[in-house]
């Protein structure tokens, strides 16, 4: 049995922890003072004693990573309603976001004319073909926009993809983000052809008896958060050990092992993963893998904040799951979910008459002046009266509400970004024993991170002169 050190306690090293702690003892260090990473809760101030979630709120179900690995933590999920839909702003109203497109581009003009108006309906309509891209990759939304227009970009692509990246689409990768529609911009073919084939192909299978359909997204009741206490026990029940506060300075290595160093002591490892934001995997391999840390230091993150609260309506009835809004627009919040109309348990667990909100505010390339510079108490009052104004309840009240910040937490997948990735691995390849895994790879999503580790911890379990490519 080996000794194994996972820096990160977030996601992505827990479960590489976890897979490890089989057959190796493993260390895993975190230099905050709780694990969960982006998966954290907050009870309200004891409103919601279960809890809800401040950071990630769910997790893609129609993928196998996080539902398997919840079956094996033994966590029941739960699944949103299907009730409740989603929304989107659009010159100061809100519109039903349409359900027959991929990510946001329509096969037909018609279904987002209410949306978008009718002339840049019949721009989109108009798709204008352009040659094959000369690389593998390009901006989704400069592609997008030169081939549909403007209008359907920001009204609805920006918005649905600023959701997962708190990116824009103009500076995101059309390969990392939405690969389905990647070929008409190789091959110079159309878009809409392409949207109509891949949403006939989901209507097929939609049809089809013998596939039911399931739920998108999944969570547990607490949130999905629930996933870190519960590999927390995994990993601990296997021997495996923790250590909060310790960040870690520098990465040594002395042969086939590994020295780790924290704050007054050094770990001696056979294997190491790196599970932490690029920005900080890059710092401590500066000496290992310069090219790769160079690599690493280039990818850029955006910051976020998330206010949660416990709002009374004032006897209105709320209705939807939440709306996005567009860039545009120009209002301080970027998003709202009703968290207690998309989640059904969460209901149980408060008053008739009041609602559980998150508000998200902060894009990429937001300066301090935009919200990170203001107060706790700035953010909460600009963002109700935000979402006051959009949701026409001037009398609703905040009962309770907290801000969540997320400093330089989310990776933003510039054109290239595979490429990147690949070169990084490679390096990392030549380093016997060191692995990286985190949301900057394989993507941002809990699956993905998921993945990510589970094809680290196979690495790393691996018999000593085992030659298979990494």
């Amino acid at each position: 049995m080996s000794q194994i050190t996972v820096v990160g306690g977030g996601v992505s090293g827990l479960v590489a922890a976890h897979r490890l702690s089989a057959d190796h003892d493993v260390t895993v260090l975190e230099a905050g003072d709780r694990l969960g990473g982006c998966l954290k809760s907050t009870t309200l101030d004891g409103a919601v004693p279960v809890g809800i979630d401040t950071g990630a709120e769910a997790s893609l179900n129609r993928r196998p990573e996080t539902k398997n690995l919840a079956a094996e933590l033994g966590l029941d999920s739960v699944f949103p309603s299907t009730r409740h839909s989603s929304q989107v702003l659009r010159r100061g109203s809100l519109h039903a976001i349409p359900k027959r497109t991929i990510m946001g581009v329509p096969a037909d003009a018609a279904e987002v004319e209410s949306l978008i108006g009718t002339e840049a309906a019949e721009r989109l309509a108009a798709e204008q073909l352009t040659p094959p891209i000369a690389a593998d990759d390009v901006s989704l939304g400069m592609f997008l926009s030169e081939r549909l227009g403007d209008a359907i970009v920001d009204s609805l692509v920006d918005p649905l993809l600023g959701g997962v990246y708190a990116g824009r689409c103009r500076d995101l990768s059309l390969a990392e983000t939405v690969p389905a529609l990647l070929p008409a911009a190789v091959e110079g073919t159309s878009v809409l052809d392409l949207v109509a084939k891949l949403l006939a192909a989901r209507d097929a299978q939609a049809a089809d008896p013998g596939r039911p359909a399931e739920p998108v997204f999944m969570s547990f009741e607490g949130g999905i958060n629930r996933l870190i206490p519960a590999l927390r026990e995994a990993i601990e029940a296997r021997g495996g050990q923790f250590r909060l506060g310790a960040g870690v300075t520098g990465i040594h290595r002395h042969g086939h092992t590994w020295t780790v160093t924290t704050d007054g002591s050094d770990i001696e490892s056979d294997g190491l993963v790196l599970a932490t934001p690029a920005h900080v995997s890059a710092g401590l391999l500066a000496e290992a893998a310069p090219t790769a840390a160079a690599a690493l230091e280039s990818i850029p993150y955006a910051s976020t904040a998330l206010v949660a609260a416990h709002i009374d309506l004032a006897g209105s009835e709320l209705g939807g799951s939440g709306f996005l809004v567009p860039a545009t627009e120009g209002t301080f919040i970027k998003a709202s979910t009703f968290v207690s109309n998309k989640w059904p348990w969460t209901a149980a667990h408060i008053p008739a008459g009041t609602a559980l909100v998150r508000m998200s505010i902060g894009r990429f390339g937001d300066g301090p002046e935009v919200w990170s510079s203001l107060s706790d108490e700035e953010i909460i009052e600009r963002a109700f009266a935000d979402w006051q104004t959009i949701t026409s309840r001037p009398e609703a009240q905040l009962l309770s509400a907290e801000v969540q910040r997320w400093d330089c937490a989310l990776p933003q997948y510039l054109p290239g970004h595979a490429g990147r990735i690949a070169a990084i691995d490679a390096e990392i390849a030549d380093l016997p024993g060191l692995e990286l895994a985190g949301s900057a790879f394989g993507g941002v999503g809990i699956p993905a991170c998921i993945a990510r580790a589970d094809a680290v911890a196979q690495r790393l379990n691996r018999p000593a002169g085992d030659d298979q490519d990494k």
